[in-house]
């Protein structure tokens, strides 16, 4: 034994006994006799140091690794499961002047191609017909501009720098309301109001 007797605290006497070189009967009967105050933790600390001797290097290897690759899977599936939820933006395609461009033919202000590139507006109050040219001016499906429309509204990163205050996503607005307050011109609220389903 290696450690002189002395008043040791507990963590002293069992950090001792931890760094002998072996932890059979015979040290740990010594430790008892000189740390009787410390019997119940020697020998908790004797039965935990037989446990992992008892375990190979192999099983403590292959149990580090079956966490590891359980946890991996985790997050595979999680983010598959995110990726599948993800809706395609079919707007990201479009350079700045093709967005205009977008609107010009759709007789639309850019303003409000931008609340629909957005989400600002509910997707429900949407005249059917006005899903469908928009979605043939951007070269997708009826179905996808849709559900892309159905998600909740985003706030376009580049506003952050731009902006003096925290940017927000602000709250959804009816077709409606869209109409009213996009900078149309009346013969173009006109055009929009009868496209109504």
């Amino acid at each position: 034994m290696s450690v002189e007797h002395s008043k040791l605290n507990e963590e002293e006497v069992l950090l001792a006994f931890s760094v002998e070189p072996s932890h059979d009967r015979t040290i740990l009967e010594q430790y008892l006799s000189l740390y009787p105050e410390h019997a119940d933790a020697l020998v908790d600390c004797s039965i935990e140091l037989m446990i992992d001797a008892s375990r190979s290097d192999d099983e403590l290897q292959v149990s580090s690794e079956q966490v590891v690759e359980k946890a991996w899977r985790q997050f595979q599936t999680t983010i598959g499961s995110a990726q599948n939820d993800a809706v395609a933006d079919p707007f990201t395609q479009l350079t700045r002047s093709a967005f205009k461009s977008v609107a010009q033919r759709l007789n639309i202000s850019n303003l409000l191609l931008m609340r629909f590139r957005d989400r600002a507006v509910v997707a429900s109050t949407i005249p059917r017909n006005l899903v469908q040219r928009l979605a043939a001016e951007l070269g997708a499906t009826a179905d996808a501009v849709s559900a892309y429309l159905n998600n909740p509204p985003t706030m376009v990163s580049g506003l952050s720098f731009r902006s003096s205050v925290k940017p927000a996503v602000t709250e959804q607005i009816s077709f409606e309301q869209a109409v009213e307050t996009s900078q149309l011109t009346p013969a173009q609220q006109e055009a929009l109001k009868a496209l109504r389903d």
